[in-house]
C-alpha cells in the first residue's frame, strides 16, 4: 500500500495475493507468448485441480483474452491467510509456476483490501472505483438478501446462534459467488467510469 492508502500495481514473473479480512483473493493476470495459449489453457486446468485439493481453497475463476490480447487473468480464494500459505510454500506450487513462466512474457498484479476485492477489474487492474460506489453496490446488494434470508432460513426453528450462522454463510456465500459478480458485470460502465 502507498502512503495514500491506495494499492500499488507491481510486475512479477509468478503468483501474488491480494489480502483482505474476509479470506486472500489472488489475481493473477499473465501474458501468454504467442503460440503457447492452448498450453497455457491446459496449464489452467491444471493448477486449478491442484490447488482444489488444498484445504481452504474457495475455487477458481478465469477471464480468457479479448480478441487481440493474449492477457490471461485468474482468480481464485483461499479462505485464510495460512491456508494460502501451505499452497503458496508446496513444491507442488513451485513447479507449476516454473511451468508458467516457460509460457508467459510477463505478470501484472495490484493488491487491494477489503471491500476492493469483489471489485476488481480484470480488464484494467489498476483501475478501482471509488469508495463510495462500492458502498452503494455492496448495500443496495445485501439488503435485499438480508431480507430474503431473514424471511427464509431466518425464520427455521433452530438455536438463535445456529440461524444466525446459517444466515450468515448464506449471505457470504451468495455476495461472494453470485450476487456481487452479477452486480459489478452489470454495473461496469458506471462502476469504472473515469471521474
Amino acid at each position: 500500500m502507498g502512503p495514500d492508502g491506495r494499492s500499488r500495481v507491481e510486475s512479477h514473473a509468478c503468483d501474488h495475493a491480494y489480502m483482505s479480512e474476509q479470506g486472500v483473493t489472488i489475481v493473477v493476470t499473465r501474458t501468454v507468448k504467442a503460440g503457447r495459449e492452448t498450453d497455457y489453457e491446459a496449464w489452467l486446468r491444471g493448477v486449478g485441480e491442484v490447488a482444489g485439493r488444498y484445504r481452504g481453497h474457495l475455487g477458481i475463476t478465469v477471464f480468457r483474452p479479448r480478441a487481440g490480447s493474449r492477457d490471461y487473468t485468474f482468480v481464485f480464494r483461499f479462505d485464510t491467510e495460512e491456508n494460502l500459505s501451505a499452497w503458496e510454500s508446496s513444491s507442488e506450487r513451485a513447479e507449476w509456476v516454473a511451468r508458467a513462466k516457460e509460457m508467459c512474457e510477463r505478470t501484472k498484479v495490484e493488491r487491494h483490501t477489503g471491500l476492493e476485492t469483489w471489485f476488481a477489474n480484470p480488464d484494467a487492474p489498476a483501475l478501482m472505483p471509488p469508495r463510495w460506489k462500492m458502498v452503494v453496490v455492496s448495500w443496495s446488494v445485501a439488503f435485499p438478501l438480508i431480507q430474503i434470508f431473514a424471511r427464509t432460513i431466518g425464520t427455521v426453528d433452530l438455536p438463535p446462534l445456529l440461524r444466525g450462522a446459517l444466515v450468515g454463510l448464506a449471505m457470504v456465500l451468495t455476495m461472494t459467488y453470485a450476487a456481487m459478480p452479477w452486480a459489478t458485470r452489470m454495473l461496469r460502465g458506471w462502476l469504472y467510469r473515469p471521474h
